[in-house]
């Protein structure tokens, strides 16, 4: 599993969703950076779906991890949905795999990895392309992606796909260690009595990687360190005291943002893939 604790300089890039030409532009301007010798890589999340590169992307973010150690990357919801869906870590969730069916753009992830658009008929289809798609995938992208953690911290940061909660009964530092441990159980995380995420709640789909998305705007603050999270998509780079949100792209345009900090209280500085 890619590590969960990073020193500075951290650079974080969010949702490239297989926009692999985006990413090598942005990295462009990166490498003539001072701080880029040193610097270690976080992305946010969502690599897949939305674009046929995604092989590509996941081949270049595996190469790049390799290149800087102590660099990470941690789970987005589409990540997280792939791979639950596909089972690329055990049995695949019957669950997630129609989820994923019907929410996600799957689409150009099976013509990355398979070469085609998968069907949904007759009955049993879908869960056969799935299977398909799995065994198209190369084993250390199986992997890579089935193990990415759920948050990374660095000594003033915590990074995440989407945020910390404030309709759970239990505070923002226990909420971090349940994301190391990957623990999303109700009688531990105790979602507030009468909130939509005590009503809606769902036991395969922690709102920290984007089930509750009101969450990427106002999370619950961290005392003592800023959230750095993509997931919902801004026209700009959005920072304040609490987080920082990134996601300029969506994979569907760019910019792609990357934000580099150079220490724990260092404000964030920002690097666009097209200017």
């Amino acid at each position: 599993m890619p590590p969960t604790f990073v020193d500075y300089p951290v650079i974080a890039i969010s949702d490239v969703h297989g926009r692999v030409e985006w990413l090598d532009k942005l990295l462009a301007k990166l490498r003539t950076r001072p701080e880029w010798p040193r610097a270690r890589l976080v992305f946010l999340g969502d690599l897949v779906d939305r674009h046929p590169e995604v092989q590509a992307l996941v081949s270049r973010v595996l190469e790049l991890l390799a290149e800087k150690p102590g660099s990470t990357c941690v789970a987005g919801n589409h990540d997280f949905a792939l791979a639950r869906a596909a089972g690329l870590g055990g049995p695949p969730s019957a669950s997630w795999a129609w989820r994923y069916a019907a929410n996600y753009d799957h689409k150009p992830t099976f013509l990355s990895y398979l070469g085609r658009t998968p069907d949904f008929l007759p009955a049993g289809r879908w869960e056969q392309e799935l299977a398909d798609l799995k065994a198209a995938m190369p084993a250390d992208h199986r992997a890579f992606l089935a193990e990415l953690p759920w948050v990374a911290e660095a000594e003033g940061h915590v990074f995440l796909h989407n945020g910390l909660s404030p309709e759970l009964d239990c505070p923002a530092a226990v909420q971090v260690e349940c994301l190391h441990r990957k623990v999303w159980d109700r009688a531990v995380v105790n979602p507030r009595f009468g909130t939509d995420t005590d009503r809606l709640f769902n036991p395969e789909y922690p709102v920290w990687l984007g089930a509750d998305k009101r969450l990427s705007a106002h999370p619950l603050p961290l005392p003592g360190k800023v959230q750095v999270t993509g997931h919902i998509t801004v026209d700009a780079p959005d920072a304040n005291a609490v987080r920082v949100r990134i996601d300029t792209s969506g994979g569907t345009r760019e910019p792609l943002t990357a934000c580099v900090l150079s220490g724990p209280a260092a404000a964030p500085e920002f690097v666009f893939s097209d200017r």
